[in-house]
């Protein structure tokens, strides 16, 4: 169940546009919920002042803060948020992911809000961007915002993984859950996603054995069937069951969601660190430049 009480906008001052801020607000105010807005600062040159010990670090490092602090509110301002309490947060850090993942593992929030960009390549061969960090260094969910204003006549896509591991099948059941509260708030379609790749057969050697298409069919079938029994165990939706035939996710997921016209994918991650995450990655990390619409990452 997304139980949503205690929400976390992250600003980032390095961006001009602070999207997941007026999300997050609009989410506040759907779920009824206290909403903390937290941004990173460090002054490099601290490091090189820390000699003189006529120099105020501290006031330094105080007063950063606090302008930082008036930059947040500055930026909520002008969005209507009188009905919802908001704390503003700010931390100190010469990273601005060890600053956040810090922050959020020491506190219990439900849900982190973030403004996400398109990542170049060699940024991703150089090092982990924020947005990867938070899916891999932290617990809480998180949702990517990319645009301003969500979609008129849109839907909820929930991507599951169809799978006998018992942490597949309870991440599929947050996923369908999420999705069906979502679309109920906000007042539109749900639909569930599973993608499949087709089984590698050597049809020249085995064709003998069975026949293709029924063979496909019925896998089709029993993936539609699979799905279908995993939303009656959890719910319902208002939208429909899609199977991706012969499909890995990170190639069927953007495809879908832009046919479906979703505003939010919601979709589960692992959290994969070390060399295996740096080559592999997951399939939320993969999407996240190839999808126009917002990623709701479900752990």
């Amino acid at each position: 169940m997304l139980n949503l009480s205690n929400l976390l906008a992250v600003v980032d001052f390095r961006q001009s546009e602070h999207y997941a801020l007026p999300r997050a607000i609009e989410l506040a105010k759907l779920f009824n919920c206290k909403l903390t807005v937290i941004a990173n600062v460090f002054e490099s040159y601290t490091e090189l002042l820390s000699l003189y010990s006529a120099i105020n670090l501290e006031e330094i490092k105080q007063n950063a803060i606090n302008e930082a602090k008036q930059q947040l509110i500055n930026l909520t301002d002008p969005i209507p948020h009188d009905d919802i309490e908001i704390d503003y947060q700010v931390t100190w850090n010469p990273s601005l992911h060890s600053g956040l993942t810090e922050y959020i593992n020491q506190n219990n929030f439900d849900l982190v809000v973030k403004t996400t960009r398109k990542h170049n390549v060699l940024e991703k061969i150089l090092f982990t961007p924020t947005d990867w960090h938070l899916l891999r260094d932290t617990e809480t969910n998180v949702l990517f915002v990319q645009t301003e204003n969500w979609k008129a006549k849109s839907s909820i896509l929930g991507a599951i993984n169809i799978n006998d591991d018992v942490k597949h099948k309870k991440l599929n059941e947050k996923i369908i859950q999420a999705t069906s509260q979502l679309a109920t708030a906000l007042n539109c379609k749900s639909n569930i996603f599973n993608a499949f790749p087709w089984p590698a057969i050597d049809l020249e050697r085995f064709n003998h054995l069975f026949d293709k298409q029924d063979l496909f069919l019925e896998i089709k079938s029993k993936h539609f069937e699979l799905v279908n029994n995993a939303v009656d165990e959890v719910g319902s939706i208002t939208g429909k069951a899609i199977i991706g035939e012969g499909l890995e996710p990170e190639d069927g997921i953007p495809e879908i969601a832009k046919s479906t016209f979703s505003q939010i994918v919601v979709m589960g991650t692992v959290r994969r660190k070390g060399i295996e995450g740096m080559l592999i990655g997951n399939t939320a990390e993969k999407i996240l430049d190839q999808i126009n619409c917002e990623v709701l990452a479900i752990k």
